[in-house]
């Protein structure tokens, strides 16, 4: 159980937000059976107050619990071949969110119907979620969590607490904990995926039988390549890298720190730029009337005194954005200015929403009618 983990400890963490989730689980169910047998009006009035505020709680279940363990734990057990487990938990993840937007969205409409449907269906609604949030407090305490026990190392654990803060957490607010200096943080792509048996013979029983009979595929990729370059948040080739440049839907331009053109990005470009550009001081590059904007937007980079410089035209058909930001290495030093242009004529367009689950293939099927 959590009881031997120090406080601060990733996993003590989670067991601590399963507390809360829990109670406000029983809440959730409690209020929702009092709302229904209430027959006082300002009574009611109160309950849905303090059921409105259960369930925006609640809603951010999703998005801290349940998006660390998404984000920051899954790749580990992954890594290891246990696909299974994260994909079930996930899909059941998926499932609770929605049950929440779903009564939040019922409490959000109660006006537009009759109270005691209103009431019939909320209670059993409130049933629902509740049970389903305290069943994966259960599959968790009892099953994921001792597997994660059983298997993950303490270098793990200290880069999944590095991480951590920027998800966010669930009613808790843990302190520090740090294993120890010479612990180095291990991600996912750098730690020995093979379980050994031993491991295996700590793993929750219902695992063990999940596991029986399938062999395990480990994911044994080597995430760092011969040729790759170290770009601090993950490790490309040149060819990848021009590639990405020739992909970006903005067009981009580099001065290095004594003003002169160092690179542009093939691909889009709504400004022709030409190799012969190379190496020529940036100040030459613009007709000669405008050279003392340049050079004061780049003087007030080199002084740290603006961040940014945008601007915006109309070409044709096309609604040009141009924006230059100054750059600085990790001492705070200026290395160069990059300039972004891109046309948004088209993104002005975009209205509504257009989700991933949207997606069709239209060249597969094609539709005679």
């Amino acid at each position: 159980m959590s009881l031997d983990l120090p406080e601060g400890h990733p996993l003590k963490t989670l067991y601590q937000e399963n507390k809360e989730i829990m109670k406000d689980a029983e809440m959730l169910n409690l209020y929702a059976k009092t709302l229904a047998t209430t027959k006082d009006e300002r009574m009611r009035e109160e309950i849905l107050g303090v059921l409105e505020e259960i369930v925006s709680s609640l809603r951010m279940v999703g998005f801290t619990h349940y998006n660390r363990e998404e984000m920051l734990i899954f790749p580990y057990i992954e890594r290891r071949g246990l696909t299974v487990i994260a994909t079930v938990l996930w899909t059941k993840h998926d499932e609770i969110r929605a049950m929440i937007k779903q009564l939040a969205e019922l409490l959000r409409k109660r006006e537009e119907m009759p109270w005691e449907e209103f009431v019939e269906k909320f209670k059993a609604k409130a049933g629902e979620v509740a049970f389903a949030l305290s069943d994966m407090v259960f599959r968790e305490n009892n099953i994921f969590y001792p597997t994660l026990k059983a298997l993950l190392s303490e270098g793990e654990w200290k880069a999944i607490k590095m991480q951590e803060d920027e998800i966010g957490y669930y009613k808790v607010k843990p302190p520090e904990w740090d294993p120890g200096e010479d612990v180095k943080p291990l991600h996912p792509w750098e730690i020995n995926p093979e379980l050994n048996v031993e491991q295996l013979l700590t793993l929750p029983k219902e695992v063990q039988q999940a596991l029986r009979g399938q062999p395990l595929e480990f994911d044994k990729t080597q995430l760092k390549r011969e040729e790759d370059i170290d770009l601090g948040t993950g490790y490309l080739n040149i060819e990848e890298l021009k590639a990405i440049f020739e992909a970006l839907p903005v067009d981009v331009t580099f001065i290095d720190k004594d003003d002169r053109v160092r690179f542009f990005s093939p691909g889009e470009r709504i400004f022709t730029r030409t190799p012969s550009v190379l190496g020529r001081p940036v100040q030459l590059c613009h007709p000669p009337k405008s050279v003392y904007v340049v050079n004061k937007i780049l003087k007030a980079f080199k002084e740290g005194r603006k961040k940014e410089a945008t601007f915006w035209l109309r070409l044709r058909e096309k609604y040009v954005y141009i924006k230059y930001v100054p750059l600085f290495n990790e001492k705070g030093e200026y290395i160069g200015t990059l300039e972004m242009t891109m046309d948004i004529a088209p993104y002005k367009k975009i209205e509504g929403e257009k989700r991933l689950l949207d997606w069709r293939d239209e060249g597969h099927h094609h539709h005679h009618h």
